[in-house]
């Protein structure tokens, strides 16, 4: 169990245990604050028992747009109870001020340890460099699907977040290859080819109108035979963010796009793989 699915399950097991208490003792958990029974108690358990539901999920799956919406919640009942208790606008008893101060300050402590997990979530060897892999096994000839996925000037007619790729000079490694998407565009220089297994492109972030937040970017395309008649496709791409805060800021959205992007060209690069053969 890693740092982040550490502080998702005592964050699961704060709520849980604070959504019961709600929901058994509601009347008792009234006069400790000093208001009127009612329905908010019962209401703020169900949903504090909700909360953790969402919690268990990400636990296991650990999807960062959602862990990032969960920490978002938690700066909003960190915000909530600050407010509360400057205003005080129910008249709270001092115990329960104190226990609404309580639970601000370790949701606080989840919160923010769950933003610097969060931070560091696709990454591997090297702080900051993000990594994500994608695999598909389909059914061919290892040559007829190495010849389509390395079809690198054909590029944009499989990915649908590419309108234009074009080679502008060179051949296999050396080869600069320019790309395109709606008003955006750059370039990049394949690093590593290798006939049959793999190649790699190293996109220039450093140009002055390179249109991305980031400060490197690399892509790795491999076709791996695994039986008779079947291979494995895999893509790899690393990158770095050229701000820290956009680790939590960007990376959740960026990673859940990108992802279905790349289902959709892997289902592309299936459909004609599986037809040629």
């Amino acid at each position: 169990m890693n740092t982040l699915q550490k502080l998702l399950t005592a964050n699961a097991i704060f709520s849980i245990a604070n959504g019961t208490i709600l929901l058994l003792f509601p009347k008792k958990i009234a006069q400790i604050f000093d208001v009127e029974p009612g329905l908010f108690f019962i209401i703020l358990g169900i949903a504090l028992l909700f909360f953790a539901m969402t919690l268990i999920i990400e636990i296991k799956k650990q999807r960062a747009i959602s862990i990032l919406w969960i920490t978002i919640q938690d700066a909003l009942w960190v915000v909530g109870s600050i407010i509360l208790l400057a205003s005080n606008p129910f008249t709270i008893s001092i115990e329960g001020n104190i226990i609404i101060a309580i639970v601000a300050l370790v949701v606080l402590s989840l919160g923010s340890g769950q933003l610097k997990a969060l931070a560091r979530i696709d990454e591997e060897n090297k702080k900051g460099q993000k990594i994500l892999k994608f695999r598909r096994i389909v059914k061919g000839n290892k040559s007829k699907i190495w010849e389509i996925v390395s079809d690198v000037s054909n590029y944009h007619k499989v990915a649908p977040n590419i309108d234009v790729s074009k080679v502008i000079s060179g051949n296999k490694k050396g080869m600069i290859r320019s790309c395109a998407h709606g008003k955006d565009s750059w370039t990049e220089t394949c690093t590593l080819w290798e006939d049959e297994k793999q190649y790699s492109f190293m996109v220039d972030t450093k140009a002055p109108d390179y249109p991305y937040p980031l400060k490197s970017l690399k892509g790795t395309w491999i076709v791996n035979e695994i039986a008779n008649n079947e291979s494995e496709i895999v893509m790899i791409f690393e990158f770095e963010y050229k701000k820290t805060v956009q680790n939590i800021l960007i990376h959740p959205i960026m990673k859940h796009k990108f992802t279905k992007v790349c289902k959709e060209l892997l289902d592309n690069w299936q459909n004609m793989t599986e037809v040629v053969s």
